[in-house]
């Protein structure tokens, strides 16, 4: 994931790009069906033979420039990541959540940042990266600024790079994490209900989440880990008691 991030702004573009070239190739390239040899038999003995040969070299024509394009979009993918120096920066976290379908402001995304950034430098390297991580894994206190890794969290789950998390994804990476107990725990908690409804199985791979849901769901998840904690009670408590105290 820290690799995906990584000038994630320059690359974004040229993976789109490269994604329908490689399924229209694919197409292109995709076996005749019974049907279409038959369809094709006909127009060959008939006076469509000469616009079909035409076509087939239009078609031909369309490959080359659509290989040579994506040797060019695989080149510049490859001279990006392959820069000594590798960081993240705040371009690259903004185009990773619009990706996601999440649109937030420059100070939103600089709060992010700064979540992470202990050099204050304006970018985030694996070191900072990798502590945050570890950081927010051992939180039991929901104190731990987060919303950097609830993004990641959620790249990670999402083993197939579709934007979306399935349950079959989240259950590989959680049990080997954190054990069946609290992976089932926080199943129920993404895929299913509010107050513990039944999981709800939309999609495929056994049920989906989009960002927006996961986003809602962790947050209001660490919300509450905080008021369950120690000091989280204290300041209910002080809350609650100056509330009963008459002005």
């Amino acid at each position: 994931v820290y690799e995906q991030l990584c000038y994630f702004a320059e690359k974004a573009q040229a993976m789109e790009r490269l994604s329908v070239i490689r399924d229209t190739l694919a197409e292109y390239h995709r076996p005749l069906t019974s049907s279409m040899r038959q369809r094709d038999f006909f127009l060959s003995t008939t006076s469509s033979h000469r616009r079909q040969s035409v076509s087939e070299q239009d078609q031909e024509t369309k490959i080359i420039g659509l290989q040579k394009e994506k040797s060019e979009l695989e080149k510049k993918l490859s001279d990006v990541r392959s820069r000594p120096i590798q960081h993240i920066r705040p371009q690259d976290t903004a185009a990773q959540l619009k990706s996601l379908g999440k649109r937030v402001s420059k100070r939103e995304v600089q709060n992010m940042m700064w979540e992470v950034d202990e050099k204050l430098d304006g970018v985030i390297d694996w070191d900072e990266f990798h502590l945050n991580f570890e950081r927010n894994i051992r939180d039991t206190s929901g104190l731990e600024p987060a919303k950097f890794y609830h993004m990641v969290q959620f790249l990670i789950y999402d083993h197939d790079n579709n934007g979306m998390v399935s349950i079959d994804e989240t259950m590989n990476f959680l049990y080997a994490r954190v054990g069946r107990e609290q992976m089932e725990t926080t199943i129920t908690k993404l895929f299913g209900g509010d107050d513990g409804a039944p999981i709800k199985e939309v999609g495929h791979q056994g049920g989906e989440i989009d960002f927006a849901r996961y986003w809602e769901v962790i947050v209001r998840e660490q919300q509450r880990r905080f008021q369950d904690s120690d000091l989280g009670k204290i300041i209910t408590e002080k809350k609650q008691r100056k509330k009963r105290t008459p002005t």
